[in-house]
């Protein structure tokens, strides 16, 4: 990850600015917490009719992470900048982490376990986005990250996830209409080309890991794309808009084993006993 690009998570909840601000004092130390107005880019934004008229930003501040997220390197990232939007009845949590250019380094149980804790208050989804993306690539008509916020609901809103937002996407399981395991999918961006996702469970969501195009005979492929300690971290702000059609259960079950220990190993991180 080039150093430098500013990482986002984000949560979508089906829950009021009241209960989200009363869950983040429960679990995280609160740095401050200042009542936002609107700001140029939303009012401009919404003249142009590139977000709803609803959409706010409506609170922002600091936390602190405890314990702190460790890395790859020993080093530990303390705390992120927060943002709370309310779009269309949603309310939206970004999380920005600092510093910035350690994230692509959190390895991938820290950020479970950092989910986790999340999940105590039931986000309907998790996703995220780093900002050297360019969303016109994914179907959006301009680059821009507030637009991004903006469509977020619309991937919940129908109680059927049919599009997951990043690489890793974490999405509430009954919103997920198909069974944990290794499916293969189309890959928009690569014409005629298909990679693998990979389905699995944490708790009372579901996990949805887009492992791209990986040669799944190759040993040394597998390593490399699967087995790297911060690879959920990294994926998880890796915007990819894959639609979630056209898909086909691996019926390898080498394959699937293959993808299934790469999971846990990331998700456990037991990173020295590789199952291949």
């Amino acid at each position: 990850m080039p150093v430098g690009v500013d990482n986002y998570v984000y949560l979508v909840f089906d829950m009021k600015l009241g209960d989200v601000r009363r869950f983040l004092e429960e679990e995280f130390k609160l740095e401050s917490w200042d009542d936002d107005g609107e700001d140029t880019w939303v009012l401009d934004l919404k003249r142009y009719s590139l977000l709803d008229e609803e959409f706010q930003r409506v609170a922002s501040g600091e936390l602190a992470f405890d314990p702190p997220l460790r890395t790859t390197e020993g080093e530990r990232i303390i705390n992120a900048d927060f943002r709370i939007y309310s779009v269309k009845g949603y309310t939206i949590l970004e999380i920005h982490p600092a510093w910035r250019s350690r994230w692509g380094y959190v390895l991938s149980s820290e950020l479970i376990r950092l989910l986790k804790k999340f999940m105590r208050a039931e986000p309907l989804l998790i996703c995220g986005y780093r900002d050297d993306a360019d969303l016109t690539e994914l179907g959006f008509k301009h680059n821009n990250q507030l637009i991004l916020i903006n469509w977020l609901p619309k991937v919940v809103k129908t109680g059927r996830l049919e599009v997951i937002p990043s690489a890793l996407t974490v999405v509430k399981r009954e919103l997920l209409k198909m069974d944990t395991g290794l499916y293969g999918v189309s890959i928009p961006w690569r014409p005629g080309e298909r990679g693998f996702l990979f389905i699995g469970e944490l708790n009372d969501y579901a996990v949805i890991w887009f492992l791209g195009i990986v040669d799944l005979d190759d040993p040394e492929n597998v390593l490399e794309s699967l087995y790297e300690p911060s690879e959920l971290a990294c994926d998880l702000v890796i915007p990819v808009v894959l639609p979630l059609r056209d898909l086909g259960l691996v019926e390898d079950k080498r394959w699937q084993k293959i993808a299934e220990n790469a999971f846990k190993t990331q998700i456990s991180g037991t990173y020295n006993n590789p199952q291949l």
